[in-house]
C-alpha cells in the first residue's frame, strides 16, 4: 500500500492505522519520494491513498496516476480532501478515473471497508 500525504503528523497517522490493520506501507510525501522508495522494491503496491492537495501545486489524482503509470493502470486508488474549495468537476474527474473521494475526517470503517473491497494483493 502507498499513502501520498504532504503533512509528516498526518501521513505518521496513516502509517501507524494501516500497518495496525496488517498492511505493509510506504508512506511518503509526494509522488516523487513514493516512486523513489518503490522503485527499491519488487512489487507494485495494492492500493494508493493520497491526498487531494499536496505540495508544490501537485494533486493526489496525479500522484495516483504517476504511480499507475509506472506499476499498472487498475491499482485501486482513493483521494482523501478537507478542502472545500475543489470543483465538482475535478471531483467527478477523480472519480471517473477510478479514484474514490473520501472527505476528512476520514471515518476509520468507511475507509477499512474500501480497502477490503478494492485492496490488490
Amino acid at each position: 500500500m502507498v499513502v501520498i500525504e504532504d503533512e509528516a503528523i498526518v501521513l505518521a497517522g496513516y502509517q501507524m492505522l494501516f500497518e495496525s490493520w496488517g498492511y505493509v506501507v510506504i508512506a511518503a510525501q509526494s509522488a516523487d519520494e513514493a516512486l523513489g522508495m518503490l522503485e527499491a522494491g519488487s512489487m507494485p503496491p495494492g492500493f494508493i491513498l493520497a491526498d487531494f492537495r499536496l505540495r508544490d501545486g501537485q494533486t493526489g489524482t496525479e500522484a495516483i496516476e504517476r504511480v499507475r503509470q509506472a506499476f499498472g493502470p487498475d491499482i485501486p486508488g482513493v483521494v482523501v480532501t478537507g478542502d472545500t474549495t475543489v470543483t465538482v468537476d475535478r471531483l467527478r474527474l477523480a472519480a471517473s478515473e477510478g479514484m474514490p473521494i473520501l472527505h476528512k475526517p476520514v471515518n476509520g470503517r468507511q475507509l477499512q471497508e474500501l480497502l477490503t473491497r478494492s485492496f490488490k494483493t
